[in-house]
């Protein structure tokens, strides 16, 4: 069962990580969950979210299916292209704070995340 995605029900509780690609077996998506699988306890520590949004095959919102429509529209609303990678953190009052067309390390979203709090 697919759920609709409300970004809005993250605000103030959790970050989130927005990973944009054509599928999951697109390779730029691949080195991204890998750095997410490596620092769980960081993700966690930091209240972030993984949501993967996909051209072709299911998405996800942390781990529940995402409608293929949802997917749709936040492609579009993030203003993503056919085939295109990108990673979104979105703070926790839902501002953009970072975007990147290449995988990052978890470390230096983090990075980012200070710095905004100072």
């Amino acid at each position: 069962m697919a759920i609709g995605l409300d970004l809005d029900q993250y605000q103030l509780k959790r970050r989130i990580l927005l990973v944009f690609a054509p599928n999951r077996d697109d390779a730029r998506y691949e080195e991204q969950h890998d750095y997410f699988r490596r620092t769980k306890d960081l993700l966690d520590q930091w209240r972030i979210v993984e949501f993967g949004i996909f051209e072709d095959g299911p998405s996800f919102a942390e781990q529940r299916a995402i409608s293929r429509e949802d997917s749709e529209r936040a492609r579009a609303r993030f203003g993503l292209e056919k085939g295109a990678f990108r990673l979104c953190v979105l703070d926790l009052d839902g501002t953009e704070i970072l975007s990147s067309s290449e995988p990052i390390p978890v470390e230096d979203v983090i990075e980012v995340i200070e710095a905004k709090a100072r």
